[in-house]
Parts: structure tokens; sequence; C-alpha cells
């Protein structure tokens, strides 16, 4: 005490002044320390609320547990609710000749009234298997990918909202995902906006299945997936539908059983798919959606003239 006594008063501001720069200094630590809590605090709830946002916009988990099972009759029911029409049963366009993809003609000259077409002339290559397109794809080539045996779900951007939209996408990749997708042939589930000429049937959702066409009024995923029950694959009429085994094990009904095509003869003609189709890379897709042309000339064909998945021109 003596000693802190004979200190001058010098002495002693500068020993007040060392204290006093300490605690600044302790207390800008603490400040420092408090802004991370607060800020890894805020970041976590960012992060949260980030997550169930993105939730929003994409669809549930594509990995089925369980198969999707529908009731028939829940399903005449949806389709009646959501005003669904069935404008084509069946019935096939008697011309499907095979153009070379940079040889194809605006479809407006090869399809008849009703739009988007389900069956006729289309190109040699098939398009890439697209489950949630936002642009309008290439008519012609899809074509292709009907008489394969597969579904294509059109909606009309006026009447479908962004919302309906990426429910109509999400609900295609999950059967995608679980086996109705397969890239050699361009087989599975595609949907995509669809503005010209327009739906014919004025109407805000086209179902297409290869001779198949219903049209509805709103999107119901009963609706949609009855249609896939009763037209995909082998359970349709697709001239090459044999390359597209229905998956019944992922998506069924629970009240009836769908016969199988395999073996039908009319009105169709069934081809045994070939062991070596040829994989389309979406790659190769032009940003109009048309596939590109490859070195022969053609997309996904040999340079013999025959399918992407191997067939002949026929």
């Amino acid at each position: 005490m003596a000693e802190r006594e004979r200190l001058t008063n010098k002495e002693r501001k500068a020993l007040a002044r060392d204290e006093r720069k300490r605690k600044e200094a302790e207390a800008a630590k603490q400040r420092k320390r408090a802004q991370l809590r607060n800020g890894l605090v805020t970041f976590a709830i960012v992060a949260v609320v980030a997550a169930v946002a993105l939730q929003a916009f994409l669809p549930d988990g594509t990995n089925l547990e369980d198969a999707i099972l529908v009731s028939s009759s829940e399903a005449e029911v949806a389709r009646l609710a959501a005003g669904c029409e069935m404008v084509v049963d069946r019935e096939p366009l008697p011309d499907r000749t095979h153009f070379e993809n940079n040889a194809a003609p605006d479809p407006d000259t090869i399809y008849g009234e009703v739009r988007p077409t389900h069956s006729g002339p289309h190109t040699i290559g098939v398009h890439p298997v697209l489950p949630a397109a936002d642009r309008q794809l290439d008519e012609v080539s899809l074509t292709h990918n009907l008489e394969h045996g597969t579904v294509i779900v059109w909606w009309d951007p006026e009447q479908v909202d962004d919302a309906t939209a990426r429910s109509i996408g999400g609900w295609a990749e999950v059967l995608n995902a679980n086996g109705f997708r397969r890239d050699i042939g361009g087989i599975g589930i595609v949907t995509a906006p669809y503005e010209e000429p327009g739906i014919s049937s004025g109407k805000a959702v086209a179902f297409r299945a290869w001779g198949t066409a219903m049209d509805c009024d709103t999107w119901d995923d009963t609706v949609a997936h009855a249609f896939v029950i009763e037209h995909f694959g082998t359970h349709g009429i697709a001239p090459e539908r044999l390359s597209a085994p229905f998956p019944s094990e992922v998506l069924a009904f629970d009240d009836v059983e769908v016969e199988d095509t395999s073996t039908d003869e009319a009105p169709i003609d069934v081809r045994t798919p070939p062991e070596d189709m040829e994989e389309i890379d979406p790659d190769d897709v032009d940003g109009d959606g048309t596939p590109d042309a490859d070195e022969n000339g053609t997309d996904g064909s040999d340079a013999d003239g025959t399918d992407a998945d191997g067939t002949d021109e026929g």
C-alpha cells in the first residue's frame, strides 16, 4: 500500500489507462462472442426455413417403400370430378412413318385434329425422358416415345399454375425413379407444357399414350395414376411396348387386375425388343427440345436406318 502511495500522478494515470484498455478489450471479446453466437442461431433458423421452403418445391422422397395402390372405382369418381373426357380410346392413327430428325415435317401437317397427338408419324430418334420439363418439347420426336409405351402428360400453362405444374413434374419423377424409366428406348413418364397449337379440346391437362388421348379440366393424382396403370407399356397398345414391361410392383389397382397386352395381336403389331438398344444422351438435345442429329444425320439411329431401339423403320 505504501508502495502504491509512492506512485506519481503520471504513473497512476498510466495504470488506470491500461486497466481501462484491458476492460474495453474484454468487453469487445464478449460482444464478438455474443455476435458469433447470435449469428449461428440465425444461420440455423435460416437453414431450417430454407429446407422447408425447398421441400415445398421438390417432390416427396422418390424412393417408395410400398407400392402405390389405387382404387379403380375411386379413379372413376376422380375422373368425373376432374372433368375428364376420353377423346381417343385405343384407336391409333394408321400412319407411323419414321422421318430423319433433320427432315421432320411441321407437326400441323401430319397429325389430325386431336392435339397433342397420341400416335402417328415421328422421327427415327426418340426424345430423352424429361419428367418435369418447363418448356414445350418436340411433339414429333416424343411420338416415337409413345410408340415404345411411354405416357406423356401435357398441360396448358395458361390454365395450370406453377404449384400444380411442379406437382405434375414431381409425380412423374417418383414413378420414373421407381421402375417406369428406361432411357434405352426413351421409355418413361414425360410431362411438359403445351402452348402451340394448344390442347385441341380446350382442357387444361392432356394425357397421352399410343392410340389413347384423355383430356381433363384439372390435374388429379388418382386420375394420373389410373391412366398410367391402364395404358403404360405392356398395359397399352403401343407397337413396341414389349420394351416397357409394366412394373406392377410399383403401381397397381387394388380391386381389379389390368390385362397384360404383351401377346395381343390387334389393333397393333407386336415386335420383340432387341438387346442392343442404344441409350439416348440428354446432352444430345437442342435448345428447342429436339434431339441433335449425329454424324450419320440422325439421332439414336444406326447407319443402316434402324430406330433408336434397334428396330427397322417399318
